[in-house]
């Protein structure tokens, strides 16, 4: 319920279409209730009705037939005429009124058995087929009636289930666009721990496949809920119309379908779940597979790749079995089992009824409508059970693309700010990813407004840790100790949107999408032209760049700027810092991965992009941080050391020792 109250508020968009749906549901089954009884209609009173007493009367009308010279007119509860007898599709005349019972015929006579034990004989006279004609002659015009209203019925049919399919569709297309929407809007303010425990692959197959769980599950609770429920109401109508007592027999097995329901649904539940789970993790896994096959072909890792994706597809495979089984054993198809036993003892029924039950009458059109009526009750729990399937894995999906849109969100709320003047203070950082185990501890520090301050450190010293915590990556937790500060202010006084307005950072691998080189420095900003975008690139150096694509900064990028070079990407991404004009900016490593020739480029557009603001270099390359105002050396999340680039030389400490292994390297290579 609490799962349909998340899809109801999607649905509940689109109103109208869901108000045209249900009314042409509720068309569609009152069509269905109409349809059997037209069907008795002409068979009892007509094909078959035939068979009724013919009186005789003076005088010729519409409404009589000639036999021999006579006048003939069909009436009930006479007791002189005659009577035309079907057996074995031949008609008989007899010359008197035959009740109805069981008939046999012996020659010219036919004998009629009687529930009450009595037996008649009579004389008949087999009809040829213009006299057969001429006693149908007065129902042409009323079968022809019955006959057009049954075809009107199955075209309104139809037409009205074609208007609920299509608004039905219109529902579902809609409320999986918005959820899509919700979703993607819901990534980008959920919090970076998110990432971590939840693959790339997996978030993907949610928004991709899971979405669809609102769809199945809208259609699923329309199917059972409303045209199930109105297919019930409507079949007993009928039922209760033509037998009441057999009607009421029939609620004797709610409580038995109930509990078969709830054992078949806890079963299925699990199964669901499982089944789920599987197909997401078998997403992940190609997801790891694609992204990593370069890795996976150098190191001749197929063997073990293709193993664990087989054992996934096993474990799918086997769930998936298991619900097959549970289905075909004590489900949907235990139902048409049921479906037809029922059958079975509806003909019993009306069968002994006849034969035992006196003065009761059952008809072809009586057993016809009934049969009918009943099918359309067992349909519905048919479908229940073959639906409810579908109906768990909506369920399953439907939660898990909620717990994307409905997840924990940072503050998503936006105002304009003045431009922070750059000022940063970190007070007594202490830091943790998990509870117990500091990635920082105590760090202390001040960057004045304007300085470009180097971090420095060994793999896992808290480099990037720190820079995580000044762009709100991460907020410190309550367990944590410490505060931020910007301006005097702190970081967290502002909401994550409206404080990195001023803030950019410059990462080792450069994120581009597929577009245009303007459109990837121009990142969100539509009120930068072309030629903007090209006047920023020429300034910090990346004239070659362009002047080697031949439509300059319309030239197309791959996604993720598979035909740019590292330095290429690195020039694109200061750039876009540069256009976005960050009052405080962070380079991640931004020069770990070029050559030499291309740091040059990389340290004439530092130059650039320092201008003006606060500049924080995470530094593997000491050169790119030997002009820095101030250097700041960490080791194991403590800072151990600060001073500019000679300074810390002369101590002959950390930055010293890793100066020196990198001179040496450098050196070595030559």
């Amino acid at each position: 319920m609490k799962t349909m109250k998340k899809v109801w508020r999607y649905i509940a968009k689109y109103k109208k279409l869901l108000t045209i749906s249900i009314v042409s549901m509720l068309i569609v089954q009152v069509l269905g209730l109409i349809a059997p009884l037209l069907v008795k209609s002409i068979l009892d009173d007509y094909l078959v009705g035939i068979e009724r007493p013919w009186t005789e009367v003076s005088e010729q009308t519409s409404t009589t037939v000639e036999y021999n010279g006579r006048y003939f007119m069909q009436e009930d509860n006479v007791s002189e005429g005659i009577s035309v007898m079907i057996y074995q599709g031949k008609y008989y005349l007899i010359e008197d009124v035959v009740p109805r019972g069981n008939k046999q015929l012996n020659g010219n006579l036919f004998t009629v058995s009687l529930p009450s034990g009595e037996v008649y004989t009579y004389e008949s006279v087999l009809l040829d087929k213009a006299q057969v004609l001429a006693f149908y002659q007065p129902f042409i015009s009323p079968l022809t009636v019955l006959l057009l209203l049954l075809f009107l019925r199955f075209f309104l049919q139809i037409l009205f289930t074609y208007i609920q399919r299509i608004s039905t569709s219109m529902i579902n297309v809609n409320i999986v666009r918005d959820a899509r929407k919700d979703a993607v809007r819901s990534l980008q303010k959920m919090p970076m721990t998110y990432y971590e425990s939840e693959p790339a692959g997996k978030i993907a197959n949610r928004i991709i496949s899971d979405v669809s769980g609102m769809m199945n599950l809208f259609s699923t609770i329309m199917n059972l809920l409303v045209n199930a429920t109105l297919a019930v109401i409507f079949a007993y109508i009928g039922m209760f119309y033509l037998d009441s007592t057999l009607a009421l027999l029939t609620f004797l097995v709610f409580p038995i379908v109930y509990l078969w329901l709830k054992f078949f649904i806890k079963k299925l539940n699990t199964i669901a779940v499982k089944v789920n789970e599987q197909s997401s993790m078998i997403t992940a896994n190609l997801n790891e597979i694609i992204n990593g096959i370069s890795i996976l072909q150098i190191f001749n890792f197929k063997t073990q790749t293709e193993q664990k994706f087989n054992d996934l597809s096993a474990d799918f495979s086997r769930e998936k079995l298991k619900e097959t089984k549970l289905h075909l054993s004590i489900g949907w198809n235990m139902i048409r089992l049921i479906g037809a036993l029922v059958t079975a003892v509806i003909v019993f029924y009306f069968g002994n009824g006849y034969l035992t039950i006196s003065g009761f009458v059952v008809s072809a059109g009586i057993i016809y409508a009934y049969n009918d009526y009943l099918s359309r009750l067992i349909e519905p729990v048919g479908t229940l059970f073959r639906e409810i399937g579908n109906l768990q894995h909506a369920i399953v999906k439907t939660e898990r693309i909620f717990k994307i849109i409905d997840g924990d969100q940072e503050d998503g709320s936006f105002e304009i700010i003045p431009r922070f003047h750059g000022d940063i203070t970190f007070e007594n950082i202490w830091f943790s990813y998990s509870e117990g185990h500091p990635v920082l501890k105590g760090i202390d520090l001040f960057i004045k407004s304007g300085q470009m301050v180097g971090l420095v450190g060994h793999t896992g010293s808290g480099k990037s840790s720190l820079m995580s915590l000044l762009m709100r990556f991460y907020d410190i937790k309550p367990s944590d100790m410490g505060r931020i500060l910007v301006d005097g202010l702190d970081i967290t006084t502002y909401s994550k949107r409206t404080y990195r307005t001023h803030i950019g950072i410059i990462l080792q691998d450069p994120v581009l999408l597929k577009g245009t080189v303007a459109d990837n420095v121009r990142f969100g900003l539509t009120n930068i032209t072309d030629e903007e975008v090209e006047l920023v690139l020429r300034d910090i150096g990346a004239g070659k760049l362009l002047d080697k694509f031949e439509h300059g900064v319309k030239q197309m990028i791959s996604r993720g700027g598979g035909n740019l070079s590292v330095g290429e990407k690195q020039l694109i991404s200061f750039a876009r810092a540069v256009l976005h004009n960050p009052a405080i900016l962070v380079l991640d490593e931004a020069t770990a991965n070029i050559d030499t020739e291309t740091e040059t480029l990389i340290q004439t557009a530092l130059e650039k992009v320092k201008q003006g603001r606060t500049m924080v270099v995470i530094a593997h390359r000491l050169s790119t941080i030997k002009n820095a105002d101030k250097i700041v050396v960490l080791e194991n999340g403590i800072k151990v050391e600060e001073g500019k680039h000679k300074d810390l030389l002369k101590n002959n400490s950390v930055y010293a020792n890793i100066y020196r292994s990198q001179i040496k390297t450098a050196t070595d290579s030559l």
